[in-house]
């Protein structure tokens, strides 16, 4: 019996692919779109599978403030703002609730 590539490793060969042909094909503005989506993605796993990172969460909206471009587009950073703030620490670890506050801050 043949074993059949996982979902994941199919999505990142076709996404390797994407990539090839916006740097063969496309300009300026889709490649930064193209990084822009990688590293989006890569902060989603992060914070799904880390949500009290919060330095994971800060440069997440950081790179969502960079790419506003349109009104929706703060809409995604506000969101991810929300999101962030919305994993209060779970102990009183000082290092943790200065982030977490720092966070809010920004967010302000």
């Amino acid at each position: 019996m043949t074993s059949r590539p996982s979902p994941l490793s199919q999505a990142q060969e076709l996404y390797k692919k994407f990539v090839q042909f916006e740097k063969t094909h496309g300009d300026r503005h889709g490649i930064e779109g193209v990084v822009v989506g990688k590293k989006r993605f890569q902060y989603e796993e992060t914070v799904r599978n880390e949500p009290f990172a919060y330095d994971a969460w800060f440069d997440y909206a950081r790179l969502e403030e960079s790419s506003i471009e349109a009104p929706a587009d703060h809409d995604r950073c506000r969101e991810v703002y929300e999101r962030a703030i919305s994993n209060v620490p779970p102990a009183p670890d000082k290092r943790l609730w200065r982030r977490y506050i720092f966070l809010w801050l920004k967010y302000a």
